[in-house]
């Protein structure tokens, strides 16, 4: 019960991702829960269950990264750079190039040095130079978000790993060695070592084959033999489980218990299984098998009762607590999915199977029979059913032939495993040694090999199905959960337990709660982020306001406009119902016409950070906007050519102006001091021009920052003295949008700025007359969305 309240927390904090304050506060429910319950059991339950459901949720928003410029994903998207750090894992070795996690510690931007830290994914030329473990290099090259493809996230999935920044193919020097742990250098030598023979004793590719199954290196497979395993539903052969750290458990316990006893060879054995997970990787399968393999051994030490689905749990738990971003793992999942489909479901499919042969054999035979098949089908049938909506969802494809290739190949897999490390052992001893077990051993994965390619090429071997949605397989999860529960309860109990659930609580009240709960649920989700670029330019009559929410949630304000009721109100439907916080406001210049409606923003909201230009104004607004900063302890900066300020999820608004030092004198330069934002997520960009004229246009344009952008802000709601033929040129809109009151008496937008927009083939949209113009965008891919 804890481990699912632990883990439903850290779920519900990444999908609604509630301020860490917040969830604080709520400690003291479960707190008071089990205070005033001591006395009663379920009380005392139902209070630590919370409890654990809000420390998983600090534990996931404690993980939420921030980026200052002491950490390197700081300089992220910034060319010609110099990294210096040390390879901090294993060498990723592939066909053309090395992948190597470097750890940061010094990087050079623009000539000058910063020490930074964090982990860096440098894609190396994989020759001349061999690069390992604890090696200090220096790559020279452009610095990167990772990217974000149409149907994989590699930015997410490396951020799971603690990796933000990515250089390709720089030019690497290798500056010094051994400067990482020396015991997992060590151990990292013998897996090289280990490698070395397997390739020496064994012809490919079943050397490859069993340097995955062995050593959890999968690299070297041949790819039309990974895609023959992938189409049969056989890969989970070849990664390492808890059939691995089985055997390796009872061979350090044999040996460990000979030389020291029973009792002194569980220490031995622990440390065992955690060189052994160091050695093929620490995937999340093998640090799930080895945690729970783990625990066996000490529930055996201790003479206590080893429960395989408080294993499980516990497991996910201690893995999760390391990082809770595993829980997106695919591997994680399938393996924890797989485990607890062997739990779950093999002994009711073994009853199933069992009183389905009593129709046709004596009870004896039956259980026989029961028995043959349980590990070459009733338990792949069980890991079937418990992964297939995983598979659809990441994959889009399952295996017709899957449960026909797996009854062929499982029963041979022990001998591949127990005679492929027997051989691996005695090489490692003395090579001649090994190569006649290596002659026995060879059999079994060839004829794995051979098995699994011939039925890849059987019609319907692969179906491609169309992805589904998370709703589906959760919803498939739910009706399996409930099926299971089903089975497992008596008809009597059946109707005990409704009677009493409908004796305890009023019909009319369990409706009343189920009703706001799903409307809270409802509400909730349909305010969570869709991890996409939203911004959007408000209608908020004759001003400017911007509103952008990044694909991770946060929001920014640019600007208020002049009503702050209006400002309030379009605030609030943007912003989730529980949450009271904003990430960023900004105040592009401080006029009423921009001013106004931010004032009761910070007045009703939590602000982490104000931006504004440093041209302070003597108007009432402007007064009060100063002291409620001042008052609720709010950070100010000033907005200077050149601040790069990072969102999150890869977005960046990038300060072009004003300039440094400001312009002094006239009115004109008064608005070229505005605030210029650029908004920049993937290949899509935001240009947010304030009240630049066209003399500050044409600076900019001289200063060689990049305007570019797919989306201009039309500087001062169109008047003609902004919008110049050369600043459209420089900037190249697909679109282009007036933030401008309908009616207005200075006649805005001019009809020559139309004109101008016009001749470049520029569509405009317009708050008068769109209202509220909303732009979404995955990073490359543009959509936009008019209220009217």
């Amino acid at each position: 019960y804890l481990g699912v309240a632990w883990l439903g927390g850290i779920l519900l904090a990444a999908w609604l991702r509630p301020p860490p304050t917040w969830v604080a506060g709520l400690l003291a429910l479960p707190a008071a829960v089990m205070l005033l319950g001591r006395r009663h059991p379920q009380a005392r339950l139902a209070g630590l269950c919370g409890l654990f459901a809000l420390l998983g949720a600090l534990r996931l928003l404690a993980a939420v990264p921030t980026f200052d410029a002491a950490h390197v994903a700081f300089y992220n998207d910034t060319p010609n750079v110099v990294l210096e750090g040390t390879v901090a894992d294993e060498p990723d070795v592939r066909d053309r190039s090395v992948n190597l996690r470097v750890a940061a510690q010094r990087l050079r931007v623009e000539g000058a040095w910063h020490e930074v830290q964090g982990t860096v994914l440098v894609q190396a030329p994989r020759c001349p130079t061999t690069y390992a473990y604890g090696d200090v290099i220096r790559a020279r090259g452009d610095l990167e978000t990772p990217p974000v493809f149409e149907d994989f996230s590699y930015r997410d999935y490396l951020a799971r790993q603690g990796v933000y920044s990515l250089m390709r193919r720089p030019r690497v020097e290798r500056i010094d060695r051994g400067q990482g742990n020396p015991l997992l250098a060590a151990i990292l030598r013998l897996k090289g070592r280990a490698q070395r023979t397997i390739a020496a004793l064994f012809p490919e590719p079943e050397a490859a084959l069993l340097t995955g199954i062995l050593l959890g290196v999968e690299h070297g497979i041949p790819q039309h033999v990974m895609d023959a395993f992938a189409r049969t539903n056989t890969t989970h052969v070849i990664a390492i489980s808890g059939f691995n750290i089985a055997i390796l458990a009872g061979l350090f316990g044999a040996i460990a218990g000979r030389l020291l006893g029973r009792r002194r060879a569980t220490p031995v054995v622990i440390a065992g299984i955690a060189g052994y997970t160091v050695l093929v990787g620490a995937s999340a399968a093998v640090v799930r098998a080895a945690i729970m393999g783990s625990l066996y051994v000490i529930a055996v030490h201790y003479g206590r009762q080893a429960h395989a689905l408080i294993s499980t749990v516990a497991a996910a738990m201690l893995m999760s607590l390391l990082n809770p971003w595993v829980l997106w793992d695919v591997g994680f999942q399938l393996s924890f999915a797989a485990t607890l489909g062997l739990i779950l479901l093999v002994p009711p499919l073994q009853r199933a199977f069992e009183g389905g042969l009593t129709r046709v054999l004596d009870a004896e035979r039956a259980r026989q029979a029961v028995r043959l098949l349980n590990d070459a089908l009733i338990v792949t049938l069980a890991a079937q059913i418990a992964t297939w909506p995983i598979m659809i969802y990441y994959f889009r494809q399952i295996s017709g032939v899957g449960l026909l290739a797996n009854l062929l190949i499982l029963p041979v897999q022990p001998a591949v495993m127990i005679l492929g490390g027997a051989a691996t052992l005695a090489g490692l001893i003395w090579l001649p040694l090994g190569r006649p077990l290596a002659w026995i051993a060879w059999p079994f994965p060839m004829y794995t090999i051979r098995v699994v390619e011939l039925m890849a090429r059987l019609p319907h071997a692969a179906i491609e199905l169309p992805r589904i949605a998370a709703g589906w397989a959760w919803g498939y999860y739910g009706l399996l959960g409930a099926m299971l529960w089903t089975v497992r309860q008596t008809p009597d109990e059946h109707r005990r337990r409704w009677r009493a659930l409908t004796e305890r609580f009023p019909t009319k009240l369990a409706l009343a709660g189920l009703s706001l709960t799903a409307l809270l649920v409802w509400t909730a989700a349909l305010s969570t982020p869709d991890g996409r670029l939203h911004v959007t330019f408000l209608d908020v009559g004759q001003g400017d306001a911007v509103f952008i929410e990044t694909p991770g949630g946060r929001q920014v304000v640019i600007d208020g406009g002049p009503s702050p009721s209006v400002m309030v109100d379009a605030v609030g439907r943007r912003v989730p119902f529980w949450d009271h916080t904003l990430d960023l406001v900004v105040l592009s210049y401080p006029t009423k016409e921009r001013l106004s409606g931010l004032v009761p923003l910070v007045e009703r909201y939590q602000v982490a950070r104000v931006l504004e230009p440093g041209t302070p104004q003597r108007n009432g607004a402007y007064l009060r906007w100063l002291e409620l900063l001042a008052e609720r302890d709010v950070p100010v900066f000033q907005a200077r050519a050149g601040m790069r300020i990072g969102l999150g999820d890869g977005v960046w608004l990038r300060v072009l102006n004003p300039p440094q030092p400001l312009l002094q004198g006239t009115d004109a330069d008064e608005n070229n001091n505005s605030v210029v934002l650029r908004v920049e997520y993937g290949r899509v960009a935001f240009l947010l021009t304030g009240d630049i004229e066209a003399e500050g246009e044409a600076q900019l344009v001289r200063s060689g920052q990049p305007l570019q952008a797919q989306v201009l802000k039309v500087a001062h709601h169109g008047s003609d003295s902004s919008t110049t033929q050369e600043f459209l040129a420089a900037v190249t809109p697909w679109a282009a949008v007036v933030s401008v009151g309908a009616d207005n008496p200075l006649g805005h937008p001019s009809e020559a700025v139309l004109a101008r927009l016009d001749a470049a083939g520029v569509p405009v949209y317009r708050t008068d007359e769109h209202g509220d113009i909303e732009f979404v965008t995955d990073g490359r891919r543009l959509w936009v969305r008019t209220a009217r």
